[in-house]
């Protein structure tokens, strides 16, 4: 941390991301905050700089992360195995579903250059079934989305404040 402002503004940012997007989910009873979008607003307000923090990646890389998921748990057949989160307990069928999942986000992610660490953990809500239903599907989408409008903003703002106190 430079200095005092950085740490402000740093706290603020990351803070007010969370905020409103947890308002905006409250609002409109849909799960638009999960655990994913924590290290990407982080990574928007934070580390800026950083070609995970670009719209691209947020974007690009939650969707991969999400269709793997998705496909995992159809070619797996892990729809009705128990929520790993929730029960503690990793089917059989979750845990192949999982390790097939973070392999497809891992190799498109490179391979689209669209590289956010944040979206194995959403292939992860999803392989995992704490987030497997088309509601959670709309509600990824649109909490990225989300995020990725209203960080790019916040992004850019702690570019300008970062070079102007170097």
């Amino acid at each position: 941390m430079k200095n005092r402002t950085d740490l402000v503004w740093a706290t603020l940012g990351e803070g007010g991301l969370v905020l409103a997007l947890a308002a905006i989910g409250w609002a409109t009873h849909q799960p638009l905050i999960f655990a994913s979008l924590g290290p990407t607003a982080y990574e928007l307000v934070e580390q800026p700089r950083l070609p995970s923090a670009r719209t691209y990646n947020v974007i690009v890389g939650h969707l991969i992360g999400l269709g793997s998921g998705l496909l995992a748990v159809y070619l797996l057949n892990a729809w009705s195995a128990p929520n790993a989160i929730s029960t503690g307990i990793v089917s059989t069928s979750r845990l192949w579903a999982t390790t097939l999942s973070a392999v497809l986000t891992t190799f498109l992610s490179l391979l689209l250059k669209a590289r956010q660490p944040a979206a194995l953990a959403t292939t992860l809500l999803v392989s995992l079934g704490a987030m497997q239903t088309r509601r959670d599907a709309i509600a990824i989408v649109a909490g990225v989305l989300l995020i990725a409008a209203i960080g790019e903003p916040v992004r850019r703002f702690r570019l300008r404040s970062s070079t102007m106190s170097v």
